[in-house]
C-alpha cells in the first residue's frame, strides 16, 4: 500500500515466506495494512490466500521473514467452515466470550437475528446461521483485527446479504478487516483495497476502484475477467 506514517499501519511484514515439504507456499510477501482499511485478498484456488490469512494469524508458523501486528488477543480469525462447540448456540457463545454478559450476549444475537436460535444446538443451525453465530463469537471482543477466510461461501442470498452487513458494521465502528472472497460482486461492493496474490507471491496491492478498473499485472487481469 502507499507510503505513509509507520504508526498508520495495523499490520506490516517483511519477506514473509512459508516453505513446507520443499514447496513455497508464500514467497517473500510484503504488507502494508492501514488502520480500519477494508482489504479483499483474492488469487486461484491454491494461490496460498488461506495460508497467507493463517501465517499473519500466528496460525502457521513462518519459514522467514517477520510480522509486525496486534497482540493475538486483539486478532480474530474466521473460516469458511465455522467451528463450533457441540453445545447450544448461547454456550457456545459464552464459551468463546467469557467475559460477555447476559445483557450483551442477547444483543449480539440480537445484532445476528439469531435471537430464535439461541437455545438451539449449534451443529444444528443452518450453514448461514452457523457462520453468524461464528462472525458474532469474533466481533463481540471487539478485535483490531479480524481476518474472514470466505465467510459467505456457499450461502444462500439472505445469509450472505446478512454477514456483509455485518461485516460493513464493523469495518464503520473502526475494525480492520482482510477477508477473501470468489466473488467477484462481492469484492467490488466491500473492498477499499485489493490484494491480488499468485503462486504464493504478492502480484497487486491497489486501490480496489484502481483493481477492478484494469489490475497492472496481466495475471490478476486475467484472473478478473473469469471471476
Amino acid at each position: 500500500m502507499t507510503d505513509k506514517n509507520e504508526n498508520n499501519y495495523i499490520l506490516k511484514t517483511y519477506n514473509l515466506t512459508v516453505i513446507r515439504n520443499g514447496k513455497t507456499l508464500l514467497d517473500r510477501v510484503n504488507l502494508r495494512i492501514e488502520h480500519g482499511s477494508l482489504i479483499m485478498l483474492l488469487g486461484h484456488n491454491g494461490a496460498g490466500k488461506s495460508v497467507l490469512l493463517k501465517t499473519l494469524h500466528g496460525l502457521l508458523a513462518r519459514t522467514d521473514g517477520d510480522i509486525k501486528g496486534p497482540p493475538a488477543e486483539r486478532q480474530k480469525i474466521v473460516f469458511q467452515k465455522p467451528i463450533l462447540l457441540r453445545r447450544s448456540a448461547r454456550k457456545h457463545f459464552r464459551f468463546v466470550c467469557p467475559g460477555c454478559s447476559d445483557k450483551n450476549t442477547e444483543a449480539w444475537f440480537a445484532h445476528a437475528n439469531l435471537e430464535a436460535q439461541i437455545d438451539t444446538h449449534a451443529h444444528q443451525l443452518s450453514g448461514g446461521e452457523q457462520q453468524k453465530l461464528a462472525l458474532i463469537g469474533a466481533l463481540a471482543s471487539q478485535p483490531s483485527l479480524l481476518f474472514l477466510d470466505e465467510p459467505t461461501s456457499h450461502l444462500d442470498y439472505e445469509s450472505t446479504t446478512a454477514i456483509e452487513q455485518m461485516i460493513q458494521d464493523a469495518h464503520a465502528g473502526g475494525t480492520t478487516i482482510i477477508m477473501t472472497s470468489h466473488n467477484r460482486a462481492q469484492a467490488e461492493r466491500l473492498a477499499q483495497h485489493v490484494l491480488f496474490i499468485h503462486a504464493g507471491q504478492l502480484l497487486e496491492s491497489r486501490p480496489a476502484t484502481d483493481f477492478f478498473h484494469k489490475p497492472t499485472d496481466p495475471i490478476a487481469d486475467n484472473f478478473l475477467n473469469h471471476l
